[in-house]
């Protein structure tokens, strides 16, 4: 017998609307001089909502950058490319019947199943899950592993859903406050792969510690592992049910039609700066102010908490889709974006590009946000390293953790964000050797 729930949730899928992207197209550029990447920076930043850029800007001369071009807007966009003596290549030919394809495939399954709320014991990882079902999978991992986790309430968003996450501490912990590690996943709506990967690799290093294996255990028993898998959680649901591309919250602005705040651009360090937008159809609007999106709020109050309450981070990853590489600080700053930890920020990040390259022959780009992209200020890798500055308000100091990222994961573009079901095991897999190189990375680091 189907919940009320798993009914509306059909009947949804059944009328997705997908001809909302008839004749859209993802269009790739290689920009290859400094003018031709600063203009596109330039339309970034300023026309956001008329061209959806998926993918950041490189400042390596000929790597490209995916667009998203509505119908009406390819003539446009073509003029300027030529003016700007550019080409680009078609990517994507059918954005809607790509879109379409994976809807109608989901709902073909969903039709088929007994229960679309598949608990803990039959939970599929290799398919894509609503938020009610990332959340249940949260409360049962909590509850069939109650001795290890620790489930705990990060707040409601926007639109007053719940947004849980849980700690994993092994039972050989000797510490009250172990260095602890932030995973968050999904804060960009449409990057479906995000969660899913955070709660693959996640299952498969409780698996290890079960099976006594010795880095696993050495992993939980020395380090506290922090776990949001979907952490936008109005626009995670919002693509399930009107748009499958929408990449924002869902909070209203005032005096604009436009909904929604970027929230990977409204975090409390460097806010509004270059790389953001202050327009609110754009996609990469940096809202109001810093923290106005209560969704990133409630990760920074958390954190301040645990830091307050004497626990230190080491390690803040914000997992996104897509590209393949491996961001570090800082990303808000035009020049010199290098930080004083570098050298072994980046010897992590060669770490797990190279775990991922063994298991999959996968490869993962690496460098420091502002140095392989153009600036964005207000990120949440930025936040992450910043120091830790107590009376300074709500602006002002960040996380400390000295490894923050910004890991996206696949593809390089034949998909992006639609990456097909069948290609989830195979990515969380390869991040699930790359999480294991931060646990020998971090445990090498204390000595343990």
């Amino acid at each position: 017998m189907r919940s009320a729930t798993e009914l509306i949730l059909l009947a949804s899928l059944a009328c997705f609307a997908s001809a909302d992207y008839e004749g859209y197209q993802v269009w790739r550029i290689k920009p290859t001089t400094e003018n031709q990447m600063r203009w596109l920076s330039y339309v970034e930043e300023n026309m956001a909502d008329e061209f959806d850029f998926w993918t950041g800007i490189s400042r390596i001369p000929g790597h490209p950058v995916d667009i998203m071009v509505r119908p009406n807007g390819r003539g446009t966009l073509r003029m300027l490319l030529k003016q700007q003596k550019m080409d680009f290549e078609i990517m994507i030919d059918e954005v809607n019947k790509l879109v379409s394809n994976q809807m109608a495939e989901i709902l073909a399954r969903r039709r088929g199943e007994h229960s679309i709320g598949a608990r803990l014991d039959n939970f599929d990882y290799n398919v894509y899950h609503t938020y009610d079902e990332i959340q249940q999978w949260v409360a049962d991992m909590a509850s069939e592993n109650s001795d290890i986790i620790e489930p705990f309430l990060l707040g409601k968003s926007y639109e007053g859903r719940e947004i849980n996450g849980f700690r994993i501490r092994g039972t050989g912990s000797q510490s009250a406050n172990p260095p602890g590690v932030w995973f968050e996943g999904g804060i960009h709506a449409r990057e479906w792969v995000s969660p899913s990967t955070v709660m693959g690799f996640t299952q498969k290093l409780i698996d290890q510690y079960r099976l006594n294996e010795d880095l696993a255990v050495r992993m939980f028993d020395n380090i506290d592992w922090y776990i949001v898998p979907s952490l936008n959680a109005d626009g995670y649901s919002y693509t399930w049910t009107n748009d499958r591309l929408w990449r924002k919250t869902r909070s209203p602005n005032a005096g604009a039609a436009c909904t929604g705040t970027d929230p990977n651009r409204n975090w409390p360090y460097q806010w509004g700066g270059v790389g953001t937008s202050p327009w609110p159809c754009s996609d990469i609007y940096h809202g109001s102010e810093a923290l106005s999106e209560v969704e990133v709020a409630n990760v920074v109050a958390f954190l301040r908490k645990k830091k307050a309450e004497g626990q230190d981070f080491m390690v803040f990853i914000d997992w996104h889709s897509y590209s393949q590489v491996i961001i570090s600080p800082w990303s808000y700053l035009d020049s010199d974006p290098r930080t004083e930890d570098y050298d072994d920020q980046m010897t992590m990040a060669i770490a797990m590009s190279d775990a991922i390259l063994a298991t999959s022959q996968k490869v993962y780009g690496y460098g420091a946000g502002a140095e392989i992209l153009y600036p964005a200020a207000g990120s949440s890798k930025d936040w992450g390293y910043a120091s830790f500055l107590e009376n300074r308000g709500d602006t002002v100091g960040g996380l400390g953790a000295k490894y923050s990222y910004t890991v996206e994961l696949r593809d390089t573009g034949e998909y992006g964000f639609l990456l097909p079901e069948d290609q989830i095991q195979d990515t969380y897999d390869e991040i699930h050797a790359a999480v294991r190189a931060i646990g020998t990375h971090v445990l090498n680091e204390l000595g343990l």
